[in-house]
């Protein structure tokens, strides 16, 4: 069973290793102006909780 861990560790630290390099290669354009005011808006308007609020306020 140690065995098959070590491997899965390592297997899963390889794997992060490779995204990670990729993803310092990738540029993320930002959000267009008042995107996110307009999104919480809208799940205002339709009742919607964000979840992670109701997450955050459960971990106090």
């Amino acid at each position: 069973m140690k065995h098959w861990k070590k491997k899965c560790e390592e297997k899963l630290a390889k794997e992060f290793d490779q995204l990670e390099a990729s993803s310092r290669e990738l540029k993320v354009p930002p959000a267009p102006p008042g995107e996110f005011e307009d999104i919480i808006a809208e799940m205002e308007r339709r009742g919607i909780k964000p979840r992670i609020r109701k997450e955050l306020k459960e971990r106090k």
